[in-house]
């Protein structure tokens, strides 16, 4: 059965997507989506890694776009939300200002910088070492373990930088997973992935992620998944999502709907 909601979509707020939230929400309507959810990068009170997200500047505007949405496009369910990147400094900013004030649905757990040797490493721009490897997977399990997120977006965007199915990689793996079981936080299996350009390992070329190792042994651990499109256009708003959703059956995984992940059933 095709699923009918996807919850991580951008908007040409975060600088390197196109479209606004009318955009999205109409190509979500003509395919016969039920629910959309927003989640452009989040502004951060320090102002870290500007040119990649969200001015705090077009919070206030991106939040009123999304609630006059409901009332232009009352057939689908949408949901408000920010995709974040964490440091403990910003707990209170999570907390108070996005999910108090501005009164969002949910916030994703996600990581493109992580830190490294007293700096901040491109998950994407790197070549990884298993030291970083280890650096990387002790920041994901403390995202998780700040209890603000409702999910983690590209849990096994290591596969970027650290090309090898290795006992190091599947290490990593492994440490994510006990986490979100202990945890209980969903992981994405995300579609965008499957439009990234392909790395070449010792093996031969493949998708940067989804990373089919780390999903292979997430059959293992009582975890629950969610498939997202992480649409940069609107034309993408459903972009991949049932190649996402085929790993989830492939491995036989616990996948939910959005409603699951929201308590809204």
């Amino acid at each position: 059965m095709k699923q009918l909601f996807n919850l991580h979509t951008h908007t040409y707020r975060c600088q390197h997507a196109s479209g606004d939230i009318n955009d999205y929400c109409q190509v979500a309507s003509e395919l016969g989506l039920q629910s959309l959810g927003f989640s452009d990068h989040t502004p951060l009170p320090d102002n870290r890694w500007p040119n990649v997200r969200m001015k705090l500047a077009d919070l206030a505007d991106y939040c009123h776009k999304i609630d006059a949405a409901k009332n232009k496009f009352p057939q689908l369910t949408i949901y408000k939300a920010l995709e974040c990147e964490f440091d403990p400094s910003y707990k209170n900013f999570f907390q108070e200002v996005l999910l108090g004030k501005y009164k969002l649905d949910y916030l994703i757990g996600s990581v493109h910088w992580f830190p490294h040797n007293a700096t901040w490493t491109n998950a994407w721009k790197t070549t990884g070492n298993a030291e970083m490897l280890l650096a990387y997977s002790r920041y994901i399990i403390q995202i998780m373990q700040s209890q603000i997120f409702d999910f983690i977006a590209h849990p096994d965007v290591f596969a970027a930088f650290y090309l090898e199915k290795d006992a190091n990689s599947i290490a990593c793996s492994r440490d994510i997973l006990a986490a979100a079981a202990e945890l209980k936080i969903p992981l994405e299996i995300n579609g965008y992935g499957f439009k990234k350009h392909e790395v070449l390992t010792s093996k031969g070329l493949r998708k940067m992620y989804p990373w089919l190792p780390f999903w292979e042994l997430a059959s293992e651990y009582d975890i629950r998944v969610i498939a997202n499109s992480d649409a940069h256009k609107p034309e993408h708003v459903y972009g991949c999502i049932d190649d996402a959703v085929a790993i989830a059956e492939r491995y036989d995984l616990n996948l939910i709907s959005d409603k699951e992940l929201l308590n809204r059933v």
